[in-house]
């Protein structure tokens, strides 16, 4: 039948250039962002699992962040427990040193001298270790949150020579911990330094009677020095007992990590060879679609004959 108000077949073909065009079109942004999932509509029963799996592995890496930050903290705790544990052995050398009637006043006046210069660069050391501008060395506890609402809690020692009765954390202290302000208490209670001023009796090798008060004296920080020592390695070595399981914590985190990734990749990024395909069939349709829309166009030039 020739008619003029309603052309059939170029509708169609119309239509089916509209479908093609938008079949076209998410090829191409699925091409052009390598997703495959770009909104709701692409994927409705599967786009809030793949936003999940993606939230769950960034939270999982900034997890991993703050794990190797943590590492990094403690790390720099452990070196610079490494350079006063080396302070301690000098001074436990020269407290030997200072015990014997064959070392005259003048050497034991400089023994001392450099016994209490060496307390005070354990005091520096504490004092000046710092990490983000955070001192590292006076017992803050670390909190540490590893994603999902998990934290990590890790105490640390504090590491002030000062030791007193309350600083049961002490890393030079340990269970002994002590606030002797005197030679005899502090003989019986444990080390408690105190490198302030020049002129304190317990630090001293030069404030005895005689020799022999001179000797006990050296014994005294000897015997201190000894007691710390052993304990600062205790509390080094729960340092890399520490360092050790957030390593491990890492490594599993960032398997896991691997793993959301993994999946999220699985269910929304883009099949660049299936893409290309698609891609490539539309472009053909397009074509093919536009050439019979202008031979339907044309075949209703015909009723024009008739009119002449």
């Amino acid at each position: 039948m020739t008619i003029v108000n309603y052309n059939v077949a170029a509708q169609r073909a119309a239509t089916t250039m509209t479908r093609n065009d938008r079949a076209m079109n998410t090829a191409m942004e699925r091409l052009s962002t390598g997703v495959k999932l770009n909104s709701a509509e692409d994927g409705p029963a599967t786009i809030g699992v793949y936003k999940g799996l993606q939230v769950q592995a960034l939270s999982t890496r900034a997890g991993i962040d703050n794990i190797n930050n943590a590492i990094s903290y403690m790390q720099t705790v452990d070196d610079a427990g490494a350079a006063i544990e080396s302070i301690l052995m000098r001074m436990k050398e020269i407290a030997v040193q200072a015990q014997t009637s064959t070392t005259d006043a003048d050497q034991r006046t400089a023994l001392s001298l450099e016994y209490l210069a060496l307390g005070r660069q354990w005091d520096r050391i504490v004092a000046d270790t710092k990490w983000n501008g955070v001192q590292v060395m006076t017992g803050t506890d670390l909190d540490i949150g590893v994603g999902s609402g998990t934290h990590l809690d890790i105490a640390m020692d504090d590491w002030d020579s000062a030791a007193s009765a309350a600083d049961a954390d002490n890393a030079a202290v340990g269970d002994v911990a002590t606030g002797a302000a005197t030679a005899a208490a502090a003989s019986s209670a444990g080390p408690a330094f105190d490198f302030t001023t020049a002129n304190i009796a317990y630090e001293d090798f030069t404030t005895g009677a005689d020799d022999a008060a001179d000797i006990a004296l050296a014994l005294l920080q000897m015997n201190k020095v000894t007691t710390a020592l052993e304990n600062i390695g205790k509390s080094r070595a729960e340092l890399g007992a520490h360092i050790n399981a957030m390593k491990a914590s890492a490594d599993s985190m960032s398997d896991l990590a691997d793993r959301y990734e993994s999946n999220a990749s699985a269910i929304g990024d883009a099949n660049y060879a299936a893409e290309s395909a698609k891609l490539a069939t539309s472009q053909i349709v397009s074509q093919a679609a536009t050439a019979m829309l202008a031979q339907a166009n044309a075949q209703k030039n015909t009723v024009l004959a008739l009119l002449k």
